[in-house]
């Protein structure tokens, strides 16, 4: 009797560590576009309806971030650092040769390729503009 129960002891615990091994309980990949890494290109302005200007932000996979802005062709080049929280993305970044420092905010979704936020001096994230871009 004792041989009968340690056999189906055995063969039940056989059968649940192969059970918890299998490939099926493997967690799935997360979906892709899942942060905004990449290049976004559009524009920025004052937010009172001034002139239009070339913004492109280059979200890379480190954290880093390299801005291009005013000019398709011979842009300003900032360089920053940016994070992801739930759907908003922040970032502040510093222009190249300058002390000049801004920060953006902007609403992050991974069913749309169109960001849109505000500007701000400094760390702050409002009260230089907005932006607008569209993922590349």
């Amino acid at each position: 009797m004792k041989k009968n129960l340690f056999s189906v002891i055995l063969g039940l615990a056989t059968l649940f560590f192969a059970a918890s091994c299998s490939k099926s309980d493997s967690a799935p990949p997360p979906p892709g576009g899942t942060t905004p890494q990449g290049n976004w290109i559009g524009n920025h302005n004052s937010g009172l309806g001034g002139p239009v200007f070339y913004f492109a932000l280059n979200f890379q996979a480190n954290g880093a971030l390299v801005v291009s802005d005013n000019s398709a062709v011979t842009p300003d080049i900032a360089n920053g650092t940016w994070t992801l929280v739930a759907d908003s993305v922040r970032a502040t970044y510093t222009y190249t040769g300058s002390a000049a420092t801004y920060s953006i905010a902007g609403k992050y979704t991974t069913t749309s390729n169109i960001m849109i936020g505000t500007i701000g001096p400094g760390t702050s994230t409002t009260g230089a503009g907005v932006f607008s871009v569209t993922k590349q």
